[in-house]
């Protein structure tokens, strides 16, 4: 005689939250890639286009670990017990583990980065810095042109643009300013902390999809490595480089060529995630029976969320807004401001639309029954 074992829905085991740390993490890691990869570029090439996708790509990877992981927190029984994972766990064949190791090596090194690229008076991709020249930046944040009037920097005229204006005006930073510029090593040096960083982020970003498919495929179909991580990897890629060329482009309220790329490389990304969920959707049914009810409850239960707000939200309209706005500033159609508004529009979308993407595979999921001889 054997009895079937039927659990409850993963996501009834789970809930909203666990859906929530996923989407964000994968944002954050991928944010972080694309900001160190702007970072690097910037020694060769434009410095102060490619300096600000840096620093947005860094605050975009900070804030997704300051919502992400809290959030989760509140989730566990014991959240204390939790924050201490890195040096309790030993498991290394466990995603728990090697996750927990990935974020508790992320954090300090994506704040370090964050808080020398954006603050100190010697900070990189500051026009002062591009320029070698000696007009610090004490104007209370705002970065003065190369062409720009110095005496008005050093008087303290002018006002407050960007992350650094929002930390002025609650009044830390100065304080900031020096703790960055006391801390900073070399350009070299910060660098390579920032490829050692990076290497954690690609974690994060792998964890981002082992969490949810680094069981046996054979209980919850839905989530088959094979399928999930490419689909959490190019999301997350992509989505977090759409919101760094977002917030970079409502600092500067202007869009240059390398802006305009970044965003078409990120609309490419998205397209290939696309491409990976409908190989999901198409193919993975014929894997078992649960399978293709996991992906029927896709298409039909949640296809509001799924179709609606994770694919044409999510996915097809920042590929639309981005192509369009490239387009359309190159045959000078767009007015500057409606460039800006667009990336600033995407942005936000992908957000939204990467959290649905993950409530989706929560909530679709089914788990295989559990046969036990009895």
């Amino acid at each position: 005689m054997v009895v079937e074992i039927a659990y409850e829905l993963p996501y009834e085991d789970w809930g909203w939250k666990v859906g929530l740390y996923v989407a964000l993490i994968g944002i954050s890691g991928g944010a972080y890639l694309w900001g160190y990869a702007a970072d690097v570029r910037s020694r060769n090439a434009d410095s102060q286009a490619h300096g600000q996708v840096a620093r947005y790509g860094y605050l975009t990877g900070l804030l997704g670990m300051a919502i992400g992981p809290p959030i989760m927190l509140t989730h566990l029984a014991t959240p204390l017990r939790a924050m201490i994972l890195p040096t309790t766990m030993t498991n290394f064949a466990s995603w728990m583990t090697i996750g927990a190791y990935f974020i508790g090596g992320f954090v300090p090194g994506v704040l370090l980065m964050f808080v020398w690229a954006a603050f100190g008076s010697q900070r990189p991709h500051s026009p002062s810095a591009v320029d070698g020249s000696a007009k610090a930046t004490t104007d209370g944040g705002r970065d003065v042109a190369s062409d720009g009037d110095a005496a008005k920097a050093a008087t303290g005229g002018g006002t407050a643009d960007g992350v650094r204006g929002i930390v002025g005006r609650i009044g830390f930073l100065g304080l900031l300013d020096d703790l960055a510029d006391r801390t900073r090593p070399s350009e070299t040096a910060r660098l390579v902390i920032g490829g050692v960083v990076a290497l954690f982020a690609a974690g994060v970003v792998l964890y981002s999809a082992m969490a949810l498919g680094s069981g046996s495929m054979e209980r919850v179909p839905l989530w088959d490595k094979t399928y999930l991580v490419p689909v959490q990897l190019l999301s997350g890629l992509g989505a977090g480089l759409f919101v760094a060329v977002g917030l970079s482009a409502l600092e500067s309220r202007r869009v240059g060529t390398p802006l305009r790329n970044y965003s078409l490389i990120a609309a490419g990304l998205l397209a290939a995630s696309l491409i990976a969920i409908v190989a999901t959707v198409t193919l993975l049914p014929g894997e078992s029976e649960t399978a293709a009810a996991s992906v029927d409850n896709m298409l039909t239960t949640y296809a509001g969320l799924f179709l609606g707000v994770a694919l044409v939200g999510g996915i097809a309209l920042p590929i639309a807004l981005s192509i369009g706005a490239a387009f359309g500033q190159r045959a000078d159609s767009l007015p500057e401001n409606a460039v800006v508004a667009s990336y600033a529009a995407a942005a936000a979308l992908v957000v939204v639309g990467k959290i649905a993407l993950a409530l989706t595979y929560l909530m679709a999921a089914e788990f295989t029954t559990l046969p036990l001889p009895v």
